[in-house]
């Protein structure tokens, strides 16, 4: 048996093809290398952090991040999208030169989905239908979409709706797509509500947020994760984030669904010109300005709910899905309601009211506080039968 003997230049070859090996390996460690050095802890105090952070929606960047939930929803008519969004991986490329010109992409198996804010105006193009719509007009309450889980987005709104109330407290630094990021807790103080901590990092010089848990109370494991894998805090080129279809695709213009119309105009039903009560089971309306008049936010600070009307076509539909979905059905004042329990949200159904609407009552609270809320709307409701108009009588309500 003879041993393979390598000539001059073969040893010279070889020693090149090492030398290019060698580097390969070094440049594709060179994540993991950074990753694990040693993050020096910031000073900046908890309060600072948190100011800082809620101030970062000038910061340019561009990078890719990635959003996993794992919220427990069932998958409820028309409202897919969301479903998918609340329970799954999101991988997504952002552009964001300011709060009115970004863009961001999602890629996944199923093709891509582009979202563009392009100077107050919001354009959503599916490459898989091969559709292009604008949408016109502010949108102060909606379902939500891809763009709002980056860590950005979604650290600032948790801390805008957390409100200065809540408890701060400083994290462990931890370094993230090659940021040195601080940590931030939000520990809310509400009993009422199901969040047990949101915990933020951010760059400390710049105060953008660079990753975000989001954890129910008494759970270990977040429920909400959303991280930067890649970041540069650069500005993107204006032509990055300004949409480019094709001339053979149509542009579809979009408005604000009118949810009120589901009510004939009236929020509640009751007919006293408001779209609905002052108070709901204790909580307090919250003002929406310029939103419309069939949704409302009752609450404060992390504890709020959301009430609104389903539109008949899917409001029966969505009660079924619910309860096939293994919702528990639980007794309300004179009707039976379907509520949806996960280790976050809640959710409950109940048809009542002069139009028989399907409401919907959901948030980041406990089920008991959704039932005080819908007993409470169900009550006012039923009140308005027995009223007296300014005229004198009983006010009663006819059919159209």
């Amino acid at each position: 048996m003879s041993l393979l003997k390598l000539t001059p230049l073969r040893r010279g070859a070889w020693r090149r093809w090492s030398i290019v090996l060698a580097g390969a390996v070094l440049l594709c460690s060179i994540p993991a290398v950074i990753a694990a050095l040693p993050v020096q802890g910031s000073t900046i105090g908890a309060a600072a952090l948190r100011v800082r952070i809620l101030a970062s929606a000038s910061r340019p960047y561009q990078g890719y991040a990635e959003s996993s939930a794992d919220f427990g929803l069932p998958t409820l008519p028309d409202l897919g999208n969301v479903s998918t969004l609340l329970d799954g991986t999101t991988d997504q490329f952002v552009w964001y030169r300011s709060a009115g010109y970004w863009r961001a992409d999602v890629v996944s198996g199923g093709g891509e989905n582009d979202t563009y804010g392009d100077g107050g105006v919001t354009y959503l193009w599916n490459y898989g239908s091969n559709s292009f719509i604008q949408i016109i007009g502010a949108q102060p309450v909606r379902l939500p979409r891809a763009a709002d889980l980056l860590p950005p987005e979604l650290a600032r709104r948790l801390l805008s709706i957390a409100g200065p109330d809540a408890h701060f407290s400083r994290l462990p630094s931890r370094r993230v797509a090659g940021v040195a990021a601080a940590g931030l807790r939000v520990t809310p103080t509400a009993p009422g509500t199901t969040i047990g901590a949101i915990d933020i990092w951010a760059d400390p010089r710049t105060g953008l947020p660079v990753e975000v848990q989001l954890s129910a109370r008494g759970s270990a494991h977040p429920v909400l994760f959303s991280s930067f894998l890649e970041l540069t805090q650069t500005k993107p080129s204006l032509d990055a984030v300004t949409p480019h279809p094709a001339p053979q695709l149509g542009l579809a213009t979009a408005r604000q669904p009118d949810i009120n119309r589901v009510l004939n105009g009236d929020g509640d039903g009751d007919s006293d010109s408001d779209a609905f009560p002052a108070q709901l089971g204790g909580l307090r309306l919250v003002p929406i300005p310029g939103g419309p008049p069939g949704v409302a936010i009752y609450g404060s600070g992390l504890s709020r709910l959301a009430v609104l009307p389903l539109p008949h076509s899917i409001g029966s539909q969505a009660f079924n899905a619910a309860v096939q979905a293994g919702a528990d059905l639980v007794s309300l004042t004179g009707q039976t309601g379907a509520v949806i329990r996960t280790p976050l949200l809640s959710v409950l159904l109940v048809t009542a009211g002069f139009h028989h609407a399907t409401w919907l009552f959901a948030g980041a609270v406990t089920p008991a506080v959704l039932e005080k809320a819908a007993n409470s709307m169900i009550n006012n409701l039923n009140h308005f039968r027995f009223r007296r108009p300014p005229g004198g009588g009983v006010r009663a309500k006819v059919a159209r």
